[in-house]
C-alpha cells in the first residue's frame, strides 16, 4: 500500500515537471520569436539603408557624368565612383553579415540557454 502511495506521488510530481518544463519551453520559444522579429526589422533596416545610399550614389555620379567636360574626365569619374562603390559595398557587407550573425546569436540566445537548464533537471 505505502509503494503504491509512493509511486502515485512520483507519477504525480514526474507530470507536475513535464507540464513545468513545457511551460518554460513554450515561453521561451515565445521569447525567441519576439527577439528574431525585432532583429529582422533591424536588419531590413539596415538593408534599406545600404539601398538607400547605393541608389543616391547612383543618382550622384550621373549627375557628375552629365557635367563633365570631356571623355578623360568621364572615365576618372567612372574609376572614381567604381572605387568608391566597392568600398561602400564592402562596409555594407559588414554590417549585414554582423547583424545577421547578432540576429541569429539573439534570437537563438533563449531557446540554448534554457536547453542546458532542462537538461540539468533532467539528470
Amino acid at each position: 500500500m505505502q509503494e503504491k502511495k509512493s509511486a502515485e506521488r512520483r507519477a504525480s510530481e514526474a507530470v507536475r515537471d513535464v507540464n513545468e518544463n513545457a511551460r518554460q519551453a513554450a515561453g521561451r520559444v515565445q521569447e525567441t520569436s519576439s527577439k528574431a522579429a525585432a532583429g529582422f526589422r533591424e536588419y531590413q533596416l539596415k538593408v534599406v539603408t545600404a539601398t538607400q545610399a547605393n541608389i543616391n550614389a547612383m543618382f550622384e555620379f550621373v549627375q557628375d557624368l552629365l557635367q563633365a567636360a570631356s571623355i578623360s574626365e568621364m572615365a576618372e569619374l567612372s574609376a572614381t565612383h567604381s572605387r568608391r562603390q566597392f568600398e561602400m559595398m564592402a562596409e555594407q557587407t559588414r554590417e549585414l553579415a554582423a547583424a545577421a550573425q547578432k540576429l541569429a546569436t539573439q534570437a537563438s540566445l533563449p531557446l540554448t540557454s534554457g536547453l542546458g537548464k532542462d537538461f540539468g533537471q533532467m539528470s
